[in-house]
């Protein structure tokens, strides 16, 4: 059976659900959403990270899991860097972009998710479930670039995630990831142990969404 999970997509969700956590948890469990899932970079922030100490208090009260990510796969791999670090992203067409993704081949993007990844996982510390999805709506946006051309666009994905799942595993060994791939796809790269396909995911909520948290 599904776990039913909220997810927070955007600053003004984020704002309001740490506003009135009281509440926000409350509309939660009426909707009976089992699990809520916040931006890892809400964790690493000193200005929400104590409000949700407190808002997984309340929730875990309510029966309620607290996650973090959502698709935040590329966050692994701060945009910034493509002004210093061109050839950690993807390849379309002969030229660089750092609109989605990575270059999951690329050795210096895989030390910057190292790098990245341990600071993000730290930092959402007792959090026993990350959620690393591709770019909603350009799930096949990868590279393409001489290397990353022998893998397809789900498993070029699935090489990314095992690289974050092994900086997790050093860390908190008992914390999985989840990804999303289209079924019957998988290629040939082999998953880590701590990672997990999401098959069927219940994410939103016209009720959630609507509501007030004031």
């Amino acid at each position: 059976m599904s776990t039913r999970r909220f997810v927070i997509t955007n600053k003004t969700e984020l704002r309001n659900a740490l506003k009135n956590s009281e509440a926000f948890v409350a509309l939660a469990k009426q909707n009976n959403y089992e699990a809520l899932i916040f931006p890892l970079a809400a964790f690493a922030s000193g200005n929400t990270r104590s409000k949700l100490v407190h808002l997984k208090q309340l929730a875990l009260k309510q029966g309620i899991a607290l996650e973090a990510g959502g698709w935040d796969l590329s966050s692994l791999l701060p945009r910034w860097y493509f002004f210093f670090q061109r050839d950690s992203f993807r390849m379309e067409g002969g030229r660089r972009k750092k609109d989605h993704h990575f270059c999951p081949t690329s050795l210096t993007a895989l030390k910057i998710i190292e790098k990245t990844g341990k600071k993000l996982f730290w930092a959402a510390a007792g959090i026993e479930v990350f959620h690393l999805w591709s770019d909603k709506g350009a799930e096949t946006a990868w590279c393409s670039c001489p290397t990353c051309r022998a893998f397809t666009p789900q498993e070029q994905n699935r090489i990314a995630v095992n690289a974050a799942a092994d900086v997790l595993s050093a860390i908190n060994p008992n914390a999985s990831i989840t990804y999303l791939e289209k079924p019957n796809e998988p290629g040939n790269v082999p998953l880590r142990k701590n990672i997990v396909m999401l098959e069927n995911l219940i994410v939103d909520s016209q009720t959630m969404k609507k509501e007030s948290f004031n």
